[in-house]
């Protein structure tokens, strides 16, 4: 393995003579693509060559191919690790992996490679002919993973803080059992084996640091909106499940929910949770929820945990940004933050244009992830300007980005299924 700091900026040779190219020391390398995600990706693709990241994962076989350029000579692609330089300057190295050439499939470059990490981790790119950054055109990039995991999933309801009975007089083990009925219900395309309910404040180690007898605000009663800490449970049975993180309510209006999108962990590990709660807050008033409306807030943010995007766009959706460490944030434009690339859910730019989803999302939510859900009922939205999304056609999506009170028959896609079920097989469980 030949290693380099990210100061280099040009090509270098390894003990065997061949060229290393390491991602370009002026390229901001903000731009992430998941596997198996069918967005059009188009930043990705255009930053390929000096350097983008791959999300890999453990025993999972990849592909990553474009079509071909017919005016440039095929590119090699590096692959490399970064690791941290052990000085005060707070530098950065890479570590290459492999180099690969391409085969020829058709009109496209195809490269594929297998993951040898032990644990989920991001490589970066270059693209490369004769030393130098490839400079042909990179377009409709895809990236696929097959992974050595079942499609098998189980569940952890960790609750946490003080709860009442839902809106329609559920309890805790009342809801966990309708919960587990509706996941194996929506989630048709692979198999919800058991859902475990757990409390915060029965918790082996950490729970003293969370009372039942106190009401538990995502966003507000501690810096970390996801709980990270509790998704480690130590039984065995509970370490490799999807946890979903059920508290009193989430500090910022009309959220129910959120999730990472392709979060990519389940069991114990920061951000592998998706996060729920038994309230919503409307300006000056906290709305208790019904069971159902706590439910599919599940099942759309579990979605978004697997990769799924939103069926139609918002203005959040647009304002994408990625935080450093130092705290600066990066606004991407992307077309995969208009586009979910699925050819069986429709779009409604109606979402976009409609008053009321703007004025409750448009600002930037301190603090909280891409995939929120957003509660109103089917009523106000028919009454929203400049355009109503009572039309839509994919109200009944359960990726649509605003739940409603009486779309019992929302659904994924069999695209959607697709997406689902090979996250599932490529995230180690």
């Amino acid at each position: 393995m030949w290693s380099f700091l990210f100061t280099a900026c040009s090509s270098v040779s390894d003990s065997d003579g061949e060229f290393v190219l390491p991602p370009d020391k002026n390229h901001l390398i903000v731009h992430k693509i998941f596997p198996n995600d069918r967005a059009k990706n188009d930043s990705a693709a255009a930053n390929l060559a000096r350097g983008i990241m791959l999300v890999v994962h453990p025993n999972a076989s990849y592909q990553l191919s474009f079509d071909i350029d017919p005016d440039y000579p095929a590119p090699e692609l590096q692959l490399f690790r970064s690791f941290s330089i052990n000085d005060n300057e707070g530098r950065v190295g890479f570590r290459k992996v492999r180099t690969l050439s391409p085969t020829v499939v058709g009109n496209r470059y195809v490269y594929s490679f297998d993951c040898v990490e032990n644990k989920m981790s991001v490589w970066f790119t270059s693209l490369g002919v004769d030393g130098d950054y490839y400079k042909g055109k990179v377009s409709n990039i895809s990236y696929t993973g097959v992974g050595a995991y079942n499609d098998h999933l189980s569940i952890n309801l960790i609750v946490v803080g003080s709860m009442e009975k839902t809106l329609d007089g559920m309890d805790v083990d009342e809801l966990s059992r309708y919960m587990l009925q509706m996941f194996r219900e929506k989630y048709y395309g692979i198999t919800i084996d058991t859902l475990y309910v757990r409390y915060a404040d029965r918790h082996p180690v950490l729970g003293a640091f969370y009372p039942a007898s106190q009401p538990w605000v995502a966003g507000l009663s501690s810096e970390d909106v996801f709980v990270s800490e509790l998704t480690g449970w130590p039984e065995d049975n509970l370490r490799t499940a999807l946890n979903i993180i059920f508290v009193h309510s989430i500090n910022e209006n009309n959220i129910m929910g959120f999730a990472r999108l392709f979060s990519g962990v389940l069991g114990a590990g920061k951000e592998s949770s998706v996060v729920i709660g038994e309230h919503v807050r409307k300006d000056y008033e906290i709305e208790l929820l019904s069971s159902y409306n706590i439910t599919m807030t599940a099942i759309h943010e579990t979605g978004h945990f697997f990769g799924l995007r939103h069926t139609s766009v918002t203005r959040r959706d647009l304002n994408q940004y990625v935080e450093y460490e130092d705290g600066t944030k990066v606004m991407i434009g992307d077309y995969s933050n208009i586009e979910d690339g699925l050819t069986d859910t429709p779009f409604c730019e109606n979402v976009l244009r409609n008053g009321y989803y703007k004025n409750s999302v448009d600002e930037e939510l301190e603090g909280f992830p891409a995939g929120i859900y957003v509660k109103e009922s089917r009523e106000s939205l028919a009454k929203s300007n400049p355009a109503s999304i009572e039309a839509c056609a994919d109200l009944d999506n359960i990726m649509f980005p605003v739940t409603v009170d009486d779309y019992e028959n929302a659904t994924f896609t069999e695209q959607q299924m697709e997406i689902i079920r090979s996250s599932l097989m490529i995230f180690p469980h």
